[in-house]
């Protein structure tokens, strides 16, 4: 009894003394990168704490980490970019500070040996033929974390009211309305989950775990508000018998005034299905355009390497990018509207360990332009880091970045008419006709972080179900809590500061 009473003290005493040496509750550290000589912000510094947990800067510099409580207070944490060296601060000592990290000397060398008489095409041809060996495309589970980011501003939006017989649509009402109308909006969304590629059928499966959107609801209240009121107006000024003719020019539609009737009475429930319905489809269709935009993918709209006849190629210099050599290739494009930037080919493998692409003009190109419709990409960048999860021997997606915006110019008509083939003399009834003149400036940044990668099998994606249930948390402020505990991408000043305008 007693040999049992002591070996049962000194097994309490030894769990203590165990669990004494790890951190009791998960730690969220915040803090600031920036160069040592220039104090400059570094963006996209990698975080490593280990094989599944860490992170990565953002374009400002910022990055926040979560470390688990089974994480050793003497383990550390590793800070590693483009150009400087790799920077180690044991976890005890890592509190929410700035941390500097100063720049890498070449070593002479390393470049000798790495191959220095090869011209910049001659290492894009090597780039190109080790394209299958150097990227994974079997089937894998990725966990990631997801940021979009969308604002739009109206430069000019206007309806010139030119007739209307159609009796509580006058000329004051459709301008209250386009006063009404917010000319900046902007909204974010953050996801957390899981999605399973598989290469050969450049598919996706998703499972969402966490997922929160910020928007400014007083804005999109009283939006419903007008669409509301006009429906309204329709509603009791129309007969029920009657069907709309919308017109633009020499495109037209039919709209049943009954489809119109039952969508007044039931707006809220009809916006709240398609806000359930689309939100999961929204982020899914988000993840597929960004992972099959990588360079190497046949369908990608990053072509710098997959018709490399349409760009130039010079080799500037090199660096190190987490330890190993790399070529500086900087690229122009050939054409006027292709891409320029920067591509960094690892010396001994000649893979991509990341790229920097943007439009080389400012209209990148020009989408549509007929009828009175100018529709243009005027900016379109970004960034690909590319590296190996733990225990792989080929290079996968660790963090992308892309950002797109597109002007909209508008000089259209715009005619509804009223018609009834049920009452006697001429269909027409009423007819309203307006002048839409917009200028609209859209901008869509998305950034996708992958922080574990896992083969699985053709049949086990097979097996796989997206899971569409969303449970979405909407906020009309930041709100730091709501991903306490997990390890995400930094937001920046502006999301930081975002705040719902009554």
């Amino acid at each position: 009894m007693i040999v049992h009473y002591i070996h049962r003290q000194y097994s309490i005493y030894l769990l203590l003394l165990f669990v004494c040496s790890y951190n009791l509750y998960s730690q969220d550290i915040t803090g600031k990168i920036i160069d040592q000589e220039t104090q400059e912000p570094i963006p996209y510094v990698s975080i490593i704490l280990n094989e599944t947990d860490g992170g990565i800067s953002n374009d400002e510099g910022d990055f926040s980490i979560t470390i688990p409580r089974h994480t050793l207070k003497n383990d550390s944490v590793y800070f590693s970019s483009i150009g400087y060296k790799t920077k180690a601060i044991l976890i005890r000592k890592l509190k929410n500070i700035t941390i500097s990290l100063a720049p890498e000397v070449l070593e002479l060398s390393s470049v000798y040996l790495s191959g220095e008489k090869l011209t910049a095409d001659e290492i894009i041809d090597k780039l190109k033929d080790n394209i299958a060996k150097n990227y994974n495309t079997n089937s894998t589970k990725n966990r990631f974390f997801m940021r979009e980011s969308f604002k739009q501003y109206y430069k000019k939006l206007t309806f010139d009211f030119k007739k209307s017989t159609i009796k509580g649509i006058s000329k004051k009402l459709i301008d209250s309305m386009v006063n009404s109308i917010p000319k900046r909006t902007a909204y974010h969304n953050e996801t957390l989950g899981d999605y399973y590629s598989n290469f050969e059928r450049n598919y996706k499966k998703l499972h969402i775990i966490k997922t929160s959107k910020l928007y400014n609801v007083n804005q999109e209240v009283s939006f419903e508000e007008l669409q509301k009121k006009f429906m309204q107006i329709l509603n009791d000024n129309v007969k029920k018998t009657s069907y709309l003719k919308v017109k633009s020019g020499f495109f037209g539609t039919k709209i049943g005034v009954d489809s119109i009737v039952n969508s007044a009475k039931n707006f809220d429930k009809i916006e709240q299905e398609y806000e359930q319905k689309n939100y999961f489809n929204s982020r899914k269709k988000s993840i597929e355009t960004l992972t099959n935009n990588v360079f190497y993918d046949n369908d990608s709209e990053i072509n710098v390497i997959r018709s490399s006849n349409r760009y130039n190629f010079t080799k500037k210099d090199y660096t190190y990018i987490d330890g190993e050599l790399v070529y500086i290739i900087e690229f122009s494009p050939k054409r006027y509207k292709d891409l320029t930037g920067t591509l960094y080919v690892n010396t001994e493998d000649f893979a991509v360990m990341r790229l920097d692409y943007k439009n080389a003009n400012p209209i990148y190109d020009k989408i549509f332009n007929m009828f009175g419709v100018n529709f243009n990409h005027v900016k379109y960048h970004g960034t690909m880091i590319f590296n190996k999860f733990e225990g792989n021997t080929h290079y996968s997606l660790k963090y992308l970045s892309h950002e797109n915006g597109r002007s909209l110019l508008l000089n259209r008509p715009l005619t509804i008419i009223e018609k009834n083939k049920h009452v006697k003399g001429r269909r027409k009834q009423n007819e309203l006709r307006l002048q839409m003149h917009f200028d609209i400036i859209d901008r869509v940044k998305r950034e996708l972080i992958i922080f574990t990668e896992t083969a699985t099998t053709p049949e086990e994606f097979i097996s796989i179900k997206d899971n569409k249930f969303v449970d979405v948390k909407y906020f009309s402020s930041y709100n730091a809590d709501f991903w306490k505990g997990y390890n995400i991408i930094e937001p920046n000043k502006a999301i930081k500061e975002f705040t719902a305008i009554k």
